[in-house]
C-alpha cells in the first residue's frame, strides 16, 4: 500500500529539529540565516541516522547527500531565489512487511527520478524505525536547469499519486484503490459527530437547502445569496467557492465532501429538473385560519437588562425552545450570530451567573465584580498565612493535615471565583456588541419585510 505525501518548507521545523542527531553534515558557517533553517532542519531529519542506519539508504539525486543543503542554497543564489519555498518534504509510505528496506530505496529513487530528476535536486532516504517502512524526499524548490520553481504537476499529490501507484503495480506492490481526496480535518469531523456548528457544517446545510430549491445554477446562486452567502462558480476558475456573509474567506466546495464538488452541484441542480411535479386540476378551496402559536420572544424581551439581552440573544441564536417541531437551520442565520454559535458554553455560562444572581445592570455587575475580588484578596490571605504555618518545624501531623485540607477548600474557590470574574470582565465586553448586533438583525429583518410586504401588494 504506497501512500504518498508532500508539503512545502517555508520556516523553521521546531517538532523536526528534535530528531536531527547529527547536524555537523548540513552545517556550514557560511550560511547561518534564519531563512536557510528550515531547509537544515528538514534535510537534518530526512538524513536523521536512528531512522536511516548511519544514512546506508541516503542517497541524492543531481545532489550529493552530505553538503546537500549546500548544493540547493548555491542553486537559490544562482538565480536570485532564496526568499520564499525552501523546499518541498514529502513521503512514500508502504504496507507493513511488505518491502524490503534496499526495495524501498529502489523505489524511491525510481520515483523520484521519475518525478523530478530531470530538473531537480532530490535527497531520497528511507525510514526504517516504524513497522510501515517509509521513503523521504526532500526536493529543492528551484530547479538547477532554468531557476524555475516546481510547477503544479510537480507538486500536486492528485497528479503524482498516479506515478507512485505505477511504480508500486510494477513491482507487485499493494496501493490504496479508492483513497478519499477529500477528506474532511479531524477536528471538524469530531465537531460534526458531536452536533457542533462549524463554518463547513453550516455551508453544506446552505448548500442543501439552495439546490433543493433551485433548477439551474443562476436559482442556486440567488438562493445562496438569500441566506448570506456569496458564490463562485466561474468556468474561468479551477474550484467553485462560497463565502459566507461578514467573512473574507472563501471556501472550496470539493472541501466540503464528494456531493459539493463543482461537478457533482451540477449535476444534482440537472436532477432537480427532471423531477416533476403534479397538481391537481381543480385547485382545492383553503379555509384561511388564524393560530396563535405560543411563542416566548415577547417574554424574554419583557425581562430586560443584562440578563434578558443574554436569553433573548440565546433565543435569536436558537438555543432556547421556540415552539418549533422544525430544528433550526443554522445555514439561515444572520452572519452576524453565527460566529457566537461557536462561543455557546460561555454564553451558557454568562446567562446563568447573570440570572442566578439577578444582574441586570452595569452598576449591578461590577458591584458584584468588586465583591469576588473582595473575597479573593481575603482567600489569598489566609491560604499564605495557612502556607506558613505548615512551614513551622513543630507543627504537629493532625494541624498539617487540617491546614493543606484548607488550602485545598480556599484554591478550589478561588478557581471559581477567579472564573466569575472572567466571565464578568466578558459580560462587559460583550454587550454592547450583543446589543448592536441584535438591533443590527432586527432592522434588516424589518427592512426585508418592508420589502416583501410592497412585493406582494405590487402582485396582488
Amino acid at each position: 500500500m504506497a501512500v504518498t505525501k508532500l508539503w512545502k518548507i517555508t520556516n523553521r521545523l521546531g517538532y523536526v529539529i528534535d530528531y536531527a542527531t547529527n547536524p555537523e553534515k548540513t552545517a556550514n558557517p557560511e550560511y547561518t540565516l534564519s531563512e536557510y533553517q528550515s531547509l537544515k532542519d528538514v534535510l537534518a531529519y530526512a538524513k536523521d541516522e536512528e531512522k536511516t542506519e548511519h544514512e546506508f539508504f541516503c542517497d541524492g539525486i543531481n545532489c550529493n547527500v552530505t553538503m546537500a543543503r549546500d548544493q540547493f542554497i548555491t542553486v537559490k543564489e544562482e538565480f536570485s531565489k532564496t526568499s520564499g519555498i525552501q523546499a518541498y518534504h514529502g513521503y512514500l509510505s508502504f504496507k507493513e512487511s511488505e518491502v524490503s528496506p534496499e526495495q524501498a530505496q529502489r523505489i524511491g529513487m525510481e520515483f523520484a527520478n521519475k518525478m523530478w530528476g530531470k530538473r531537480f535536486q532530490v535527497v531520497v532516504t528511507t525510514h526504517l524505525n516504524t513497522k510501515h517502512l517509509h521513503c523521504h524526499f526532500v526536493i529543492n524548490s528551484v530547479s538547477f536547469v532554468d531557476g524555475k520553481r516546481l510547477q503544479d504537476k510537480e507538486k500536486s499529490w492528485y497528479y503524482f499519486r498516479h506515478i507512485a501507484d505505477e511504480i508500486c503495480l510494477e513491482h507487485k506492490l499493494s496501493i490504496v484503490e479508492n483513497p478519499d481526496l477529500h477528506k474532511s480535518p479531524a477536528y471538524l469531523t469530531k465537531k460534526d459527530e458531536a452536533g457542533m456548528p462549524t463554518r463547513y457544517n453550516n455551508a453544506k446545510k446552505a448548500i442543501d437547502e439552495a439546490i433543493a430549491m433551485s433548477r439551474n445554477l443562476r436559482q442556486f446562486q440567488y438562493e445562496l445569496g438569500v441566506m448570506g452567502y456569496r458564490s463562485n462558480f466561474s468556468p474561468n476558475h479551477k474550484y467553485a467557492t462560497i463565502t459566507p456573509k461578514g467573512s473574507e474567506k472563501p471556501i472550496r466546495t470539493y472541501r466540503l465532501g464528494e456531493e459539493y464538488t463543482k461537478e457533482r452541484i451540477l449535476e444534482r441542480l440537472i436532477e432537480n429538473r427532471d423531477s416533476v411535479v403534479f397538481k391537481p386540476f381543480q385547485p382545492k378551496t383553503y379555509v384561511v385560519r388564524q393560530y396563535r402559536l405560543p411563542t416566548r420572544e415577547n417574554k424574554i424581551q419583557k425581562i430586560g437588562g443584562l440578563y434578558g439581552l443574554y436569553l433573548y440573544y440565546c433565543y435569536q441564536l436558537g438555543y432556547l425552545p421556540k415552539y418549533k417541531l422544525k430544528q433550526q437551520n443554522n445555514a439561515r442565520l444572520h452572519y452576524l450570530l453565527k460566529d457566537d454559535l461557536m462561543k455557546l458554553d460561555t454564553l451558557t455560562k454568562q446567562v446563568t451567573l447573570l440570572g442566578k444572581h439577578q444582574i441586570g445592570t452595569d452598576e449591578q455587575l461590577f458591584s458584584y465584580k468588586h465583591s469576588l475580588e473582595a473575597e479573593i484578596k481575603v482567600l489569598i490571605a489566609d491560604r499564605t498565612h495557612l502556607r506558613n504555618e505548615i512551614r513551622k518545624v513543630n507543627i504537629t501531623d493532625e494541624r498539617l493535615s487540617a491546614a493543606k485540607e484548607k488550602i485545598s477548600a480556599i484554591s478550589e474557590r478561588l478557581k471559581e471565583l477567579r472564573s466569575e470574574v472572567k466571565l464578568c470582565d466578558g459580560i462587559a465586553e460583550r454587550s454592547g456588541v450583543i446589543a448592536d448586533n441584535l438591533s443590527q438583525v432586527k432592522a434588516e429583518e424589518e427592512k426585508l419585510q418592508r420589502k416583501e410586504s410592497r412585493n406582494y401588494e405590487q402582485r396582488r
